[in-house]
């Protein structure tokens, strides 16, 4: 097993946080298009997934929270956030050798996924439900949006430092077929992030039962709601975080043999 810190590369990462991110974002937008294209892939089978399990019976009243939810579980349930390091393993390697900490790397990958998927996500729920209801049920709204992708970004942290796995072209895979356990290794990180996504689903819940909770209350404003709502899914992005930080001190950051 070689360490992601013995992967040396020539590529430099910007000094400066604001810069680094846009270097990262500049990558994502630029071939090979390692995990956007994860992003569109899943965005085209949230789109068949909804035609064969239409939402008839949702409980849910707000179309608009039910578009979002449903489009951040699905598209982030990928490993375009449970690989974020694997995915870009080089500059990743690069990053980790010249002593950037894993903190800053993780911060900058789950930035660019918020402005690249969360952003346009908030922008149709918030589209979606001024059609239907008033502006002041943002305020409720676009947390109950935020709670799955802070959620999954959490999940995605601690998962993409347990299991990194370099991103490879299909041809290559396909030549290294035989090498049972690096294709099985593989194939777990790419099914793992559906699998648990049937595990984190009763999370689902948790907002419901916040607004609920809340709203039995006295001082259940909507904008109480929504922090409170937002303030669990934030929870559970730091506590995914620190595990995953955890992980890297007592073993480091690992890539499968090549």
């Amino acid at each position: 097993m070689a360490t992601l810190t013995s992967l040396r590369t020539p590529v430099g990462v910007p000094a400066g946080l604001g810069r680094h991110l846009l270097a990262d974002l500049r990558w994502t937008f630029r071939p090979p298009w390692t995990w956007l294209s994860g992003v569109g892939a899943n965005l085209v089978l949230a789109a068949l997934w909804w035609v064969v399990v239409p939402f008839v019976h949702h409980h849910h009243g707000d179309w608009g929270v039910i578009v979002g939810t449903y489009l951040a579980g699905f598209v982030l349930a990928d490993v375009t956030s449970t690989n974020v390091l694997g995915a870009d393993h080089e500059r990743v390697a690069t990053a980790l050798a010249d002593g950037v900490s894993l903190r800053r790397l993780l911060l900058v990958k789950n930035v660019s996924l918020l402005l690249v998927v969360a952003v346009p996500l908030l922008v149709t729920c918030a589209a979606i439900s001024s059609e239907h209801r008033h502006l002041g049920d943002l305020e409720v709204a676009l947390p109950l949006v935020l709670f799955p992708v802070l959620t999954w970004l959490g999940i995605g942290n601690l998962l993409s430092v347990a299991l990194p796995e370099p991103a490879l072209p299909l041809r290559r895979r396909w030549e290294q077929r035989r090498r049972w356990r690096t294709t099985l290794r593989w194939l777990l990180v790419l099914g793992l992030p559906y699998a648990l996504s049937l595990a984190v689903d009763p999370l689902r819940v948790v907002p419901d039962e916040t607004v609920r909770w809340l709203r039995g209350g006295e001082h259940a404003g909507d904008l109480a709601t929504g922090a409170a709502v937002l303030g669990v899914g934030l929870a559970f992005y730091l506590v995914g975080t620190a595990l995953a930080l955890t992980w890297h001190r007592v073993r480091g950051v690992r890539l499968s043999p090549r």
